[in-house]
């Protein structure tokens, strides 16, 4: 068999399958795109989203070994988002948030998920940690952002995030101050001790000596190293009493209030119009509009493959066994209309 010839069959034997049957395959280019469409606006819920901007009063601070502590190449806006953002992966910080509202009756979960404590938690940590996003709108300016189908539950989910925030955010920014300052109150009480105990036995050197002038006890190497020692005590009491000085400083800084680390700019809006849905149509559609044309493929090529129509010679062999003594050539429209008007001319001379 020609090669040539069988690709020429199989060519016509597809574009046959196709212009047989548009009706159908237009029908499933259509229809399942518009199927993928309805599901979604059947299936998926309506959404709402919540949006509250903060303005970033200074960069988010830690007291640290070496006092505040802040990622310097940042702007206030990111180092007070990612803070927010990290403190939102907490489990403690997530579920304060979720407990304190009607979170739970949103998520559509199933009764053996609710009647299941860990289970529930589990479901609300995941909501509020994945879905409550903060992110840096300028140098100052940062945006929290939460979708509910709820609108007012996506309101009272940013006000208690905001409100947890301005709280705990201080308390752990000067968590590691405070754990410092209690170190440095141990160092201090040993400091004063030793310096107490210096300056009482060069006390106790000087009583018991009292013939020597003070210019005597100046040369006195014995007592110099007392004298010595008693001042070098005292140095670290005060290093330490200045170090714990500023310690302090630091966390009343800190803590001095809401004020200082940011202020609200616009307040959790309650949202009235739904979260467009657009680019999930067109997703939906797209994916039904590829599955139509992978449903036509497959369809076209079943045709196909049961077409029994003879086009050759070995198509003919396959369904008879009788010998081919001929096979005509091709013939043109032009040429079957003169071979059917030949015999009609031979019988109209006859008569």
């Amino acid at each position: 068999m020609d090669p040539l010839k069988g690709r020429q069959v199989a060519v016509h034997r597809t574009l046959e399958a196709i212009f047989r049957r548009p009706i159908r395959l237009l029908a499933l280019i259509v229809l399942l795109p518009l199927a993928s469409i309805a599901l979604v606006y059947v299936l998926i819920p309506r959404t709402y989203q919540s949006t509250a901007s903060l303005w970033a009063m200074r960069r988010y601070e830690i007291i640290g070994a070496t006092g505040t502590e802040s990622d310097l190449t940042s702007t206030p806006a990111q180092t007070q988002a990612t803070a927010l953002n990290e403190l939102l992966q907490t489990r403690t910080f997530a579920l304060a948030i979720a407990h304190g509202t009607d979170l739970a009756s949103t998520l559509g979960l199933a009764q053996d998920v609710l009647a299941n404590r860990q289970r529930l938690d589990d479901a609300l940590y995941g909501e509020i940690s994945k879905n409550v996003i903060a992110t840096p709108d300028g140098t100052n300016l940062f945006v929290i952002d939460y979708i509910n189908r709820n609108p007012l539950v996506a309101q009272r989910v940013l006000n208690l995030v905001i409100k947890n925030y301005a709280s705990q955010s201080t308390a752990f920014a000067v968590a590691e101050g405070q754990q410092l300052l209690a170190g440095y109150q141990t160092s201090l009480a040993t400091a004063q001790a030793d310096a107490q105990a210096s300056a009482q036995a060069e006390a106790q050197y000087i009583a018991a000596h009292p013939n020597l002038a003070p210019q005597q006890l100046a040369n006195d190497p014995h007592y110099g190293l007392l004298h010595a020692k008693t001042q070098q005590d005292q140095t670290a009491v005060q290093n330490i009493q200045a170090t714990i000085d500023t310690i302090n400083q630091e966390i009343n800084t800190q803590g001095s209030g809401v004020d200082s680390l940011f202020k609200m700019i616009d307040a959790p809006n309650l949202p009235i119009q739904p979260v467009s849905r657009a680019k999930l149509y067109l997703l939906s559609g797209g994916v039904g509009l590829g599955g139509g044309l992978l449903a036509c493929a497959l369809y076209i090529v079943t045709l196909v493959r049961r077409d029994r129509a003879v086009y050759m010679a070995s198509d003919l062999q396959k369904v008879t066994t009788l010998p081919i003594v001929m096979v005509s050539p091709h013939l043109t429209p032009t040429k079957m209309s003169l071979l059917l008007e030949q015999p009609k001319r031979s019988s109209a001379r006859h008569q």
